[in-house]
């Protein structure tokens, strides 16, 4: 008994496993990295023979309560109990993918919002960080300009002192 529920379990791990096929893309830009997991779904089949399982597993039962052999009748009922168990397990693990797969791309657009508002704030720095610079260089430019002005009048003034000292 211990056996067959080891390879039964097995086999259930097997399964659930195999039911989804991810591929990953990473893209980067720059400072940030953003992942995006794809999930591809492929549990229909599985499903659907989950629920052939369970449709066979009620024939053989019905076939053995017409005949009225008890030990039949007693295999098939557990044949149809594990049969549906492993339908709801089917059922279940393909619920609990769906809700992976929302809840990765809801990360996925998290992240992608917070991203954007990251480089509209980088961007909003960046231009008063420029406007600040030209600014800068615009009064470091007057300043200039009125020194060499001044600079011009004086070296003006003095060389007329020099020609009317002559």
């Amino acid at each position: 008994m211990k056996k067959i529920l080891i390879v039964a379990s097995a086999a259930t791990f097997l399964f659930a496993t195999s039911c989804k096929k991810n591929e990953t893309t990473v893209t980067t830009d720059g400072q940030d990295t953003l992942s995006v997991v794809e999930t591809t779904e492929t549990t229909t089949l599985a499903n659907d023979e989950a629920k052939a399982k369970v449709d066979k597993a009620q024939a053989d039962l019905d076939a053995a309560i017409q005949k009225g052999d008890k030990e039949a009748e007693a295999a098939a009922r557990q044949a149809l109990a594990d049969a549906n168990l492993a339908w709801e397990k089917t059922k279940t693990a393909v619920n609990d993918v769906a809700q992976d797969v929302k809840q990765g791309v809801d990360n996925t657009v998290d992240k992608a919002k917070v991203a954007t508002e990251n480089a509209k704030q980088d961007m909003k720095e960046t231009a008063k960080d420029t406007k600040e610079a030209i600014n800068k260089a615009g009064q470091d430019a007057k300043d200039a300009t009125k020194k060499a002005t001044e600079d011009t009048k004086e070296a003006y003034n003095n060389t007329l002192d020099k020609l009317k000292a002559k």
